[in-house]
């Protein structure tokens, strides 16, 4: 047999071999996660929760600035999640004024017009002042899938100083994740032509690393006008997970997403028992 041949052969199945071992490697790669020095920005969609239970008539969709998962039932998001960083705090974005039906949503959905003449306002989960770095974000958190009936006390009060200090937490930290929505019961009232279902309360969970230790909280609102400290609504991220059905960040190690979501730190937090 001719050398030459026996050459390019031998080149030809050593370039095979070597093609065999790098697809096998790719293949074993594990999925990234969190880990206690993980940098803020360095796990993609670690603010997406998961449910525990498959949920009907719900539908995911992606925003620029936000993901929600959107209930048919209720014209509502089962939950919204969101990152919010020191430098999206502030902006020269003006406040949109325009509510309207997410274009995204397949299926019935609420009309801005359901709220009119109600004793709810159109409550923002990812709120307005979140978004005023970027024209489009703020547009689209006015979409009514990321809107529910919300007690005007509440929307005013306590549930906008919670706003304000998530704000201050990414200013302070650099970056936090973020999940809220609503707490719907199994017979809600409604509101509107399109029966929009008015919570009874409402959930945030929110993920921070601060100097490379993960913290986590949680806070539950109910749908009413009485006022109290922030503690009073703190909740651990465990007994939000109860009370919503929903597995919040899913992505983080066992270890640490146990240790975060079974306590909270109020000294970390800043917040006043």
């Amino acid at each position: 047999m001719n050398r030459k041949f026996v050459v390019v052969g031998a080149l030809v199945l050593a370039g095979i071999i070597v093609l065999v071992g790098i697809s096998a490697m790719i293949k074993k790669s594990p999925t990234p996660v969190a880990t206690t020095n993980t940098c803020n920005n360095s796990v993609e969609g670690l603010e997406i929760p998961m449910f525990t239970q498959e949920r009907t008539h719900s539908q995911q969709i992606s925003h620029k600035a936000y993901t929600v998962d959107y209930n048919e039932d209720w014209r509502l998001a089962n939950w919204v999640a969101y990152t919010l960083t020191d430098q999206q705090t502030t902006g020269p974005v003006e406040r949109y004024t325009k509510f309207m039906p997410d274009p995204q949503v397949k299926g019935a959905t609420a009309q801005w017009w359901d709220y009119k003449n109600t004793r709810y306002d159109r409550g923002h989960l990812v709120p307005a002042g979140d978004m005023k770095w970027d024209q489009t974000a703020m547009m689209e958190c006015f979409y009514l899938s990321n809107i529910c009936p919300q007690n005007h006390e509440l929307n005013e009060g306590d549930w906008n100083y919670l706003e304000n200090r998530v704000r201050g937490w990414a200013n302070f930290h650099g970056k936090v994740y973020v999940v809220c929505g609503p707490i719907v019961s199994k017979h809600p009232e409604t509101i509107g032509e399109n029966c929009v279902a008015v919570p009874d309360s409402f959930y945030k969970v929110v993920l921070c690393d601060m100097r490379g230790k993960w913290n986590a909280i949680g806070f539950v609102y109910p749908n009413d006008g009485t006022h109290h400290n922030l503690s009073h609504y703190s909740r651990t991220v465990d007994q939000v997970e109860t009370a919503t059905g929903i597995d919040f960040f899913p992505q983080l190690p066992d270890d640490i997403e146990r240790r975060i979501e079974s306590e909270v730190d109020y000294e970390a937090w800043r917040i006043r028992q």
